[in-house]
């Protein structure tokens, strides 16, 4: 029972290896399902397991080099924190190093790797029919009388000069597509950009961007029923 207590505190430093790690790459997980319109992280078993990745494997890794697979209890210090603090927030690169040098005798890079994989298989196969079915039906929408691609193209417009969080590249890059596409006399074009820019727009706006581009309600209903009906008791 001592030896347990003795290497708990160097179990609990791993820990922050861990806890910086994801803090680095949740934006990188969340941007990769950036895309998907309409997948909830909470619910998705993929998501879970790249969090669990991320947290576990740093901490394990960050372990097993300090105390040189067990073999050591190191002295827990300032220096010890800061190492862990280190490891987490550049744990690829760490990773990739200590793979090339032989440290690791199991081969932890490539089940990293693997798992990671899954974890994007997973969220994947449950989200890609969701979006490429919202796509079609919302090409059919921008097709239908009752759509005006001009002045949703201007909202978007409005919408990506106002979001503080763009880089001023990625702003111009998104406005220069605007600007082409109202340009642009062909409608075909005109949807496949307009299909583009909608899944860059947060998931919280984006049942009122649909709304500008004059989408119907039973489109909107079918894809966005609790949002659409709460909005609609909004306004009675």
């Amino acid at each position: 029972m001592n030896g347990l207590t003795d290497w708990l505190p160097v179990v609990l430093v791993a820990g922050i290896a861990g806890v910086c790690n994801l803090l680095d790459a949740y934006e990188k997980i969340m941007d990769l399902c950036k895309k998907l319109l309409f997948f909830e992280p909470a619910k998705s078993v993929g998501f879970w397991l790249l969090i669990l990745v991320q947290v576990l494997f740093p901490s394990i890794t960050f372990l097993l080099w300090v105390t040189e697979f067990f073999t050591l209890n190191p002295v827990v210090d300032v220096l010890l924190v800061i190492q862990a603090i280190a490891v987490g927030l550049s744990f690829v690169a760490f990773l990739n190093a200590r793979t090339e040098t032989g440290f690791l005798t199991i081969d932890i890079k490539s089940l990293y790797d693997r798992l990671l994989a899954i974890g994007v298989r997973i969220i994947a196969a449950r989200e890609t029919r969701r979006t490429s079915q919202f796509l079609r039906e919302f090409e059919r929408e921008l097709i239908h009388p009752t759509a005006n691609l001009e002045e949703g193209l201007k909202d978007l417009r409005a919408y990506f000069s106002a979001d503080i969080a763009l880089s001023p590249q990625d702003e111009r890059d998104r406005l220069d597509l605007i600007d082409e596409a109202l340009r642009e006399p062909s409608v075909y074009h005109q949807i496949t950009t307009i299909q583009t820019l909608v899944l860059l727009v947060r998931k919280q706006d984006l049942l009122y961007i649909l709304q500008q581009f004059g989408c119907r309600s039973e489109f909107l209903q079918q894809f966005f029923p609790n949002e659409f009906r709460r909005r609609k008791d909004q306004r009675v």
